[in-house]
């Protein structure tokens, strides 16, 4: 078992807040938490202690949060999008 160090611990968190804010539709607070989610992987993935194979996990995570997120602003814009014609 691989002793998971801080930085990974950290970017695990923010990362289930972010699917928590996901989850409630919380627009206003998802922008500045994907920046804060942007420099922890930076940080993560840069640690010299980094556990590989659990951080390739998170990440799996994160891009998965990506994709709901894509596909959310994708539906969501086009139940707001009316062309005129």
């Amino acid at each position: 078992m691989a002793i998971i160090p801080m930085s990974q611990l950290a970017l695990m968190r923010l990362r289930r807040e972010l699917q928590q804010r996901l989850d409630n539709e919380d627009w206003s607070s998802i922008a500045a938490l994907e920046r804060d989610l942007n420099e922890h992987i930076r940080i993560a993935t840069n640690d010299p202690a980094r556990a590989p194979k659990a951080l390739l996990g998170e990440l799996r995570k994160v891009m998965g949060l990506y994709r709901q997120l894509t596909h959310l602003c994708y539906f969501h814009g086009r139940e707001h999008y009316h062309p005129q014609g």
